[in-house]
């Protein structure tokens, strides 16, 4: 929290230099509590489980703090940057670069990390569920004899992708995703996946291949229709760019509201 508070400091400068802060986007490892911005049981980090990062944050920086999970982030930025959605980014003057194609406005967003995520955009929109947990893809299911989970379940694809890519197999990694993936496909009908995450990143060529060969086997059982498969455009930066469009894309109308209470008064 420290090091966060220090590096938005850093941002607005010295006081007086008139440096306009409008807000903290926070994007974090789920599963979280979105409207109160309370961290839950992060793969990796149990210390966190209860941590109430937003009001930690915006006490320390008398600012307005928005957190979410980093695959929701992401695909809020996706989904605003992608063409033929009329949206322009909010600090440019010019068309956005070139993003996913927006088939049926609907995709999902893959993050292998520490942990394996989704964000998921449904009807031009991000989803989060009625408790702000969804996009918990990781958590699934698919092998009931499976290795233990750190969410308390056995023979989840998180674990099993993690354990591929520990035992140094990517492959057998991005075949496993896959197969998450096309669950993914045939319970929501979306139109494409996207990739990221530092994980993924390592061998992104192999995880592209081997999702979209799962995919492309899965269909060719179905109608035939292969969702593509692609990486998130922004590479290492698609999460933190997400993270601005917490604060920027609400402003513009977006996204209702950004902050779920007003920032608190320093003390000092």
């Amino acid at each position: 929290v420290e090091t966060a508070a220090r590096a938005a400091e850093a941002l607005m400068g010295p006081a007086g230099e008139g440096r306009a802060v409008l807000g903290v986007g926070v994007a974090a490892p789920g599963p979280l509590d979105h409207r109160d911005g309370v961290l839950g049981r992060i793969t990796g980090f149990p210390r966190w489980d209860g941590f109430p990062l937003r009001a930690a944050l915006a006490a320390r920086l008398a600012l307005p703090v928005v957190v979410d999970k980093d695959t929701n982030a992401a695909a809020l930025g996706l989904a605003l940057n992608a063409p033929g959605t009329g949206v322009r980014h909010p600090d440019s003057v010019s068309d956005p670069a070139p993003g996913p194609d927006p088939v049926a406005d609907s995709f999902a967003y893959l993050h292998l990390g520490t942990g394996l995520g989704a964000g998921l955009v449904l009807g031009g929109g991000v989803y989060r569920g009625e408790r702000t947990a969804a996009g918990e893809f990781g958590h699934q299911v698919v092998q009931l004899d499976g290795p233990p989970c750190g969410c308390g379940r056995r023979g989840c694809v998180e674990a099993l992708c993690l354990a591929a890519v520990a035992a140094g197999d990517p492959a057998r990694a991005a075949r496993l995703l896959g197969v998450g993936a096309a669950n993914l496909v045939q319970l929501l009908d979306i139109g494409r996946v996207l990739l990221g995450g530092r994980t993924l990143l390592m061998a992104a060529d192999t995880y592209v291949r081997g999702v979209g060969a799962v995919l492309a086997e899965d269909a060719a059982r179905a109608d035939g229709r292969t969702v593509p498969v692609a990486l998130a455009p922004g590479g290492e930066r698609t999460v933190v760019e997400g993270a601005a469009h917490l604060v920027l894309a609400p402003l513009f109308g977006r996204s209702g509201g950004a902050f779920p209470a007003p920032p608190p008064t320093r003390s000092d």
